[in-house]
């Protein structure tokens, strides 16, 4: 029976994969089958906040004003 090695690597040129760790193996014809994979890349912090200020705006968010977060912060500590 033969063993299967599942190992993730990246392709450096139209010719060569650089496996991510070694295998178990020594010199031998092997059969490689490519499934390229998505790398989950984040939006940058300022595309976020843009998007999330455009839908609050659409819908007609009014933030609080800095009088309003004062009051509220006296009454979370304890202070009002």
């Amino acid at each position: 029976m033969h063993s299967v090695y599942v190992v993730t690597g990246t392709l450096t040129d139209d010719h060569t994969v650089t496996l991510d760790e070694e295998l178990p193996l020594t010199p031998t014809k092997v059969r490689v089958v490519i499934e390229p994979l998505t790398a989950n890349v984040l939006p940058p912090y300022s595309q976020v906040i843009e998007a999330i200020r455009a839908r609050q705006q659409e819908r007609g968010h009014q933030p609080p004003t800095k009088d309003e977060v004062d009051i509220y912060l006296q009454h979370e500590r304890g202070l009002g």
